[in-house]
């Protein structure tokens, strides 16, 4: 399972304030099914129009939508319950019903889809027992990429991580789990783990005291990013030097709204 991707457009309009970030190699590696990506921008910094682009084509997606507004080509909508009320006779219960939800069919002929958008209960936003139920059946369902619009609507901190989200992103790769992170807070603030693991960093429009806090070389580059632009900049692992991304919307997201 792996992510095919566009690369930077030969020609761009130019735009003094981007010089430096034109002047970045571009980014054109394939990203692996199984591969962690930290995705960190200001709120209109297009996290999440990035990785439904990145993802479009990924069959096996579950797809963490805390605000109740995400939709997907080719996607099914699962909204759960409030976790407290399936747990109180059968404390698994609530796993079970998630592990049900996204379990793989066999779609042939069916019309049926494996990417799933996943709306955990209002009750359960913020909801640190909830949501690790979510991340164990996830672990369970293998052979998926995650995509967590927000890390921080799910109650993980940078001190305090659910323990099934540790084991996506510490044994994930030997499940072919992949993990798209995505969040606006700022990057001291992202679990420690999911920092550690990241295949790729991705950085798009950065407010410039959140920049001054991220260790990385020509993080300020992100500050005269536009918003919306398409623009974003990557490190990848093991690397100092960071690229350029730039993904414009395919078509078949035209007029689509980010949750």
């Amino acid at each position: 399972m792996t992510l095919a991707h566009a690369g930077a457009p030969a020609r761009e309009r130019a735009i003094p304030t981007l010089d430096r970030w034109r002047d970045l190699p571009p980014f054109n590696d394939e990203i692996r099914g199984e591969d962690q990506v930290l995705l960190i921008a200001a709120t209109g910094g297009a996290k999440s129009t990035l990785v439904a682009t990145m993802t479009l084509h990924t069959p096996s997606l579950v797809a963490l939508d805390e605000k109740d507004a995400l939709k997907l080509p080719r996607a099914r909508i699962v909204s759960l319950p409030a976790r407290d009320s399936l747990i109180e006779h059968e404390p698994d219960a609530y796993y079970r019903h998630v592990a049900r939800a996204i379990a793989w069919r066999d779609t042939r002929g069916t019309g049926d889809t494996n990417r799933v958008i996943l709306r955990p209960n209002v009750l359960d936003i913020d909801g640190f027992e909830a949501h690790n139920d979510i991340f164990h059946a996830i672990y369970d369902r293998r052979a998926v990429i995650t995509w967590i619009d927000e890390i921080t609507a799910t109650g993980a901190t940078s001190q305090r991580v659910q323990p099934w989200l540790k084991g996506i992103s510490a044994r994930g790769r030997t499940r072919h789990v992949g993990l798209w992170t995505c969040t606006q807070a700022p990057f001291s603030l992202t679990p420690t783990i999911l920092r550690r693991n990241a295949t790729y960093l991705i950085f798009g429009p950065l407010d410039e005291e959140d920049a001054r806090d991220i260790p990385r070389r020509s993080i300020e580059l992100a500050v005269s990013i536009p918003r919306k632009s398409g623009r974003f900049i990557v490190y990848k692992a093991g690397e100092r030097d960071p690229y350029r991304l730039y993904l414009p919307i395919p078509d078949v997201l035209a007029g689509w709204k980010a949750p």
